[in-house]
Protein backbone atom coordinates (compact mmCIF):
# COMPACT_ATOMS: atom_id res chain seq x y z
CA UNK A 1 0.00 0.00 0.00
CA UNK A 2 1.37 3.38 -1.04
CA UNK A 3 0.62 6.34 1.22
CA UNK A 4 1.34 10.04 1.22
CA UNK A 5 2.14 11.47 4.66
CA UNK A 6 3.04 15.10 5.28
CA UNK A 7 6.00 16.14 7.39
CA UNK A 8 5.99 19.20 9.65
CA UNK A 9 6.92 21.41 6.67
CA UNK A 10 3.88 20.24 4.72
CA UNK A 11 6.02 18.25 2.30
CA UNK A 12 4.53 14.94 1.17
CA UNK A 13 6.55 11.85 2.03
CA UNK A 14 6.22 8.77 -0.17
CA UNK A 15 5.47 5.78 2.07
CA UNK A 16 5.16 2.07 1.29
CA UNK A 17 3.47 -0.32 3.73
CA UNK A 18 3.87 -4.06 3.11
CA UNK A 19 4.01 -7.37 4.90
CA UNK A 20 1.81 -9.06 7.46
CA UNK A 21 -1.06 -6.78 8.46
CA UNK A 22 -1.97 -9.12 11.32
CA UNK A 23 1.49 -8.91 12.85
CA UNK A 24 1.86 -7.47 16.33
CA UNK A 25 5.00 -5.65 15.20
CA UNK A 26 5.67 -2.77 12.82
CA UNK A 27 9.17 -2.32 11.41
CA UNK A 28 10.03 1.17 10.15
CA UNK A 29 13.03 1.46 7.81
CA UNK A 30 15.18 4.61 7.85
CA UNK A 31 17.47 4.95 4.83
CA UNK A 32 20.74 6.83 4.67
CA UNK A 33 22.26 9.77 2.85
CA UNK A 34 21.48 10.26 -0.84
CA UNK A 35 19.39 7.10 -1.29
CA UNK A 36 15.70 6.20 -0.97
CA UNK A 37 13.35 3.71 0.64
CA UNK A 38 15.02 0.79 -1.18
CA UNK A 39 18.49 1.76 0.11
CA UNK A 40 21.71 1.25 -1.83
CA UNK A 41 21.79 -1.94 -3.90
CA UNK A 42 18.18 -2.63 -2.81
CA UNK A 43 19.24 -3.62 0.71
CA UNK A 44 15.96 -2.45 2.28
CA UNK A 45 13.84 -3.85 -0.53
CA UNK A 46 15.33 -7.29 -0.01
CA UNK A 47 15.16 -7.05 3.78
CA UNK A 48 11.51 -5.99 3.73
CA UNK A 49 10.73 -8.98 1.50
CA UNK A 50 12.65 -11.23 3.90
CA UNK A 51 10.56 -10.03 6.85
CA UNK A 52 7.18 -9.77 5.12
CA UNK A 53 5.71 -13.05 6.42
CA UNK A 54 6.03 -12.07 10.06
CA UNK A 55 6.20 -8.26 10.20
CA UNK A 56 4.33 -5.24 8.89
CA UNK A 57 7.00 -3.10 7.24
CA UNK A 58 7.01 0.63 6.52
CA UNK A 59 9.54 2.12 4.13
CA UNK A 60 9.60 5.79 3.15
CA UNK A 61 11.69 8.33 1.28
CA UNK A 62 13.12 11.12 3.40
CA UNK A 63 12.16 14.58 2.15
CA UNK A 64 14.27 15.63 -0.82
CA UNK A 65 14.92 12.03 -1.85
CA UNK A 66 13.14 9.40 -3.94
CA UNK A 67 9.48 10.16 -4.61
CA UNK A 68 9.05 12.44 -1.59
CA UNK A 69 8.68 16.19 -1.92
CA UNK A 70 11.41 18.62 -0.89
CA UNK A 71 14.86 19.57 -2.13
CA UNK A 72 17.96 17.46 -1.57
CA UNK A 73 19.85 20.69 -0.81
CA UNK A 74 17.65 21.11 2.29
CA UNK A 75 18.51 17.71 3.74
CA UNK A 76 19.96 17.87 7.25
CA UNK A 77 19.70 15.75 10.38
CA UNK A 78 16.99 17.67 12.23
CA UNK A 79 14.72 17.89 9.18
CA UNK A 80 15.17 14.19 8.45
CA UNK A 81 14.44 13.36 12.10
CA UNK A 82 11.20 15.29 11.69
CA UNK A 83 10.32 13.10 8.70
CA UNK A 84 10.84 9.99 10.81
CA UNK A 85 8.74 11.49 13.58
CA UNK A 86 5.87 11.97 11.12
CA UNK A 87 6.05 8.29 10.14
CA UNK A 88 6.16 7.12 13.76
CA UNK A 89 3.20 9.31 14.69
CA UNK A 90 1.20 7.89 11.78
CA UNK A 91 2.12 4.35 12.85
CA UNK A 92 0.95 4.94 16.41
CA UNK A 93 -2.37 6.35 15.24
CA UNK A 94 -2.96 3.66 12.62
CA UNK A 95 -1.66 0.69 14.59
CA UNK A 96 -2.15 1.50 18.30
CA UNK A 97 -1.99 -2.17 19.30
CA UNK A 98 1.26 -2.94 17.50
CA UNK A 99 4.82 -2.57 18.80
CA UNK A 100 7.10 -0.34 16.73
CA UNK A 101 10.63 -1.37 15.75
CA UNK A 102 13.19 0.51 13.65
CA UNK A 103 15.86 -0.61 11.19
CA UNK A 104 18.22 2.21 10.17
CA UNK A 105 21.16 2.13 7.77
CA UNK A 106 24.27 4.33 7.61
CA UNK A 107 23.36 8.00 8.25
CA UNK A 108 19.83 6.82 8.97
CA UNK A 109 21.28 5.62 12.29
CA UNK A 110 22.30 9.21 13.15
CA UNK A 111 18.84 10.50 12.20
CA UNK A 112 17.12 7.90 14.36
CA UNK A 113 19.42 8.56 17.32
CA UNK A 114 18.85 12.31 17.07
CA UNK A 115 15.09 11.86 17.20
CA UNK A 116 15.47 9.32 20.03
CA UNK A 117 11.79 8.38 19.96
CA UNK A 118 10.00 6.85 22.93
CA UNK A 119 8.25 3.48 22.96
CA UNK A 120 10.38 1.79 20.31
CA UNK A 121 10.61 -1.92 21.12
CA UNK A 122 13.80 -2.82 19.23
CA UNK A 123 16.23 -0.94 17.01
CA UNK A 124 18.67 -2.33 14.44
CA UNK A 125 21.55 -0.16 13.18
CA UNK A 126 23.49 -1.38 10.12
CA UNK A 127 26.66 0.21 8.72
CA UNK A 128 26.68 2.91 11.39
CA UNK A 129 29.20 5.66 10.49
CA UNK A 130 32.33 6.34 12.52
CA UNK A 131 31.66 7.79 15.97
CA UNK A 132 33.77 10.90 15.23
CA UNK A 133 31.68 13.32 13.13
CA UNK A 134 34.67 15.37 11.96
CA UNK A 135 36.28 12.20 10.65
CA UNK A 136 33.09 11.18 8.81
CA UNK A 137 32.83 14.65 7.26
CA UNK A 138 36.45 14.47 6.07
CA UNK A 139 35.81 11.08 4.43
CA UNK A 140 32.64 12.35 2.75
CA UNK A 141 34.27 15.51 1.45
CA UNK A 142 37.25 13.56 0.11
CA UNK A 143 34.81 11.26 -1.71
CA UNK A 144 32.93 14.23 -3.19
CA UNK A 145 36.14 15.79 -4.49
CA UNK A 146 37.34 12.44 -5.86
CA UNK A 147 34.12 12.21 -7.89
CA UNK A 148 34.62 15.68 -9.35
CA UNK A 149 32.34 17.56 -6.97
CA UNK A 150 32.80 20.88 -5.20
CA UNK A 151 32.60 21.68 -1.48
CA UNK A 152 30.95 24.89 -0.27
CA UNK A 153 29.97 24.71 3.40
CA UNK A 154 28.46 28.20 3.25
CA UNK A 155 26.51 27.60 0.05
CA UNK A 156 25.68 24.58 -2.11
CA UNK A 157 27.94 21.55 -2.33
CA UNK A 158 27.71 19.54 -5.56
CA UNK A 159 28.20 15.78 -5.39
CA UNK A 160 28.20 13.80 -8.70
CA UNK A 161 26.74 10.33 -8.04
CA UNK A 162 27.34 7.08 -9.90
CA UNK A 163 23.79 7.25 -11.29
CA UNK A 164 24.74 10.37 -13.25
CA UNK A 165 22.73 12.68 -11.00
CA UNK A 166 24.34 15.58 -9.15
CA UNK A 167 23.29 15.74 -5.53
CA UNK A 168 23.09 19.12 -3.81
CA UNK A 169 23.92 19.67 -0.15
CA UNK A 170 23.18 22.92 1.66
CA UNK A 171 25.03 24.69 4.45
CA UNK A 172 22.72 23.32 7.16
CA UNK A 173 23.81 19.78 6.31
CA UNK A 174 27.39 20.56 7.26
CA UNK A 175 26.47 22.75 10.23
CA UNK A 176 24.25 20.14 11.90
CA UNK A 177 26.75 17.39 11.08
CA UNK A 178 29.67 19.21 12.72
CA UNK A 179 27.69 19.77 15.90
CA UNK A 180 26.47 16.18 16.16
CA UNK A 181 27.75 13.84 18.89
CA UNK A 182 26.50 10.39 17.91
CA UNK A 183 27.77 8.71 21.08
CA UNK A 184 25.72 11.02 23.28
CA UNK A 185 22.56 10.51 21.24
CA UNK A 186 22.86 6.73 20.98
CA UNK A 187 23.52 6.48 24.72
CA UNK A 188 20.33 8.43 25.36
CA UNK A 189 18.30 6.38 22.87
CA UNK A 190 19.59 3.11 24.35
CA UNK A 191 17.83 3.98 27.61
CA UNK A 192 14.50 3.69 25.77
CA UNK A 193 14.96 0.81 23.32
CA UNK A 194 16.97 -2.37 22.80
CA UNK A 195 19.69 -1.56 20.24
CA UNK A 196 21.98 -3.78 18.21
CA UNK A 197 24.65 -2.44 15.84
CA UNK A 198 25.80 -4.63 12.95
CA UNK A 199 29.13 -3.26 11.71
CA UNK A 200 30.36 -4.66 8.36
CA UNK A 201 34.00 -5.75 8.55
CA UNK A 202 34.72 -4.96 4.89
CA UNK A 203 32.99 -1.56 4.73
CA UNK A 204 34.01 0.00 1.41
CA UNK A 205 32.66 3.46 2.31
CA UNK A 206 33.81 4.05 5.90
CA UNK A 207 37.41 3.68 7.03
CA UNK A 208 37.88 1.34 10.00
CA UNK A 209 38.43 3.97 12.71
CA UNK A 210 36.40 5.32 15.64
CA UNK A 211 34.18 2.26 16.00
CA UNK A 212 35.47 0.89 19.30
CA UNK A 213 33.71 3.75 21.08
CA UNK A 214 30.34 2.15 20.31
CA UNK A 215 31.32 -0.93 22.31
CA UNK A 216 31.37 1.01 25.58
CA UNK A 217 27.83 2.43 25.31
CA UNK A 218 25.65 0.84 28.00
CA UNK A 219 22.83 -1.42 26.78
CA UNK A 220 24.05 -1.39 23.16
CA UNK A 221 25.10 -4.64 21.46
CA UNK A 222 27.91 -4.10 18.95
CA UNK A 223 28.47 -6.98 16.53
CA UNK A 224 30.90 -7.11 13.60
CA UNK A 225 29.78 -9.15 10.60
CA UNK A 226 31.14 -9.92 7.14
CA UNK A 227 30.03 -7.55 4.40
CA UNK A 228 30.66 -4.27 2.63
CA UNK A 229 28.68 -1.10 3.37
CA UNK A 230 25.55 -2.36 1.59
CA UNK A 231 26.14 -6.10 2.01
CA UNK A 232 26.23 -6.65 -1.74
CA UNK A 233 27.43 -10.26 -1.60
CA UNK A 234 24.45 -12.59 -1.39
CA UNK A 235 25.94 -14.73 1.38
CA UNK A 236 26.76 -11.67 3.51
CA UNK A 237 23.32 -10.20 2.98
CA UNK A 238 21.57 -13.45 3.85
CA UNK A 239 23.56 -13.87 7.07
CA UNK A 240 22.79 -10.27 8.08
CA UNK A 241 19.09 -10.70 7.39
CA UNK A 242 18.96 -13.86 9.47
CA UNK A 243 20.68 -12.10 12.37
CA UNK A 244 18.25 -9.19 12.15
CA UNK A 245 15.24 -11.49 12.11
CA UNK A 246 16.55 -13.46 15.07
CA UNK A 247 17.03 -10.22 17.02
CA UNK A 248 13.52 -9.02 16.21
CA UNK A 249 11.94 -12.40 16.92
CA UNK A 250 13.45 -12.90 20.38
Amino acid sequence: MILKIKNIFGEVLDVLIEGNKDSKNVVIFVHGFGTDKNEGFATFLDLANFLEDKYLTIRFDLSGYGASEGEDSEFQFQKAAGDLDSIIRYSRRKYPDKDINIIAHSLGTFITSLLSPHEIKKTVFTSVPNSNSEFVIKQLQDRIIKHGGTIDEKGITLYPRSSGAVQKMGKDFWRTFRNFDILEYIADFAKKTKIVIYKPKQDDVLEYKYFDEYKSIPKVSYIEVDGDHNFRKEEDRQRLFEKIKEFLDN
